[in-house]
């Protein structure tokens, strides 16, 4: 990730400095600098640690988790979107299945708000299914 790239470039440390001042496996901090790595960190703890170790700041931390954290959703919601598309054109979607995350999420409010709680926990079950679906299709 370029942008951890450049924090640690203008810390003025090593990737090797940063794993002995906090608790990331020197292996670890390397890796999340690596030239060659393309793709997100998994383990937002890893980089919480990281940037701090960097010696950012707790708001300048922030931002960099909360952009990261969004990347993150945009790049799995795009990769659910696919898959539900393609399961879809191949006929093998359910209604359950069509009904994603975010509108189970929208549902269970609802019906609380509305006192229809029997209605809220049938939403809670498929938003528990929904989950499992959308982790499968994933492969997390």
């Amino acid at each position: 990730m370029a942008v951890l790239r450049l924090v640690l470039k203008r810390s003025g440390l090593t990737a090797g400095q940063i794993s002995a001042k906090t608790s990331i496996a020197r292996s670890s901090a390397y890796n999340l600098v690596a030239p060659a790595r393309t793709g997100l960190p998994t383990d937002p703890g890893q980089v919480l640690l990281f940037l701090r170790g960097c010696g950012l700041q707790l708001d300048q931390v922030n931002k960099i988790m909360w952009a990261w954290e969004r990347l993150g959703a945009d790049r799995r919601k795009h990769r659910l979107n696919t898959a539900r598309s393609e399961s879809m054109r191949s006929g093998m979607a359910t209604q359950r299945e069509v009904a994603g995350v975010e509108e189970c999420i929208e549902q269970v409010q609802r019906a609380r708000a509305a006192g229809q709680l029997t209605a809220a926990v049938g939403w809670a079950r498929r938003l528990t299914e929904a989950l499992s679906t959308e982790h499968a299709q994933l492969g997390t």
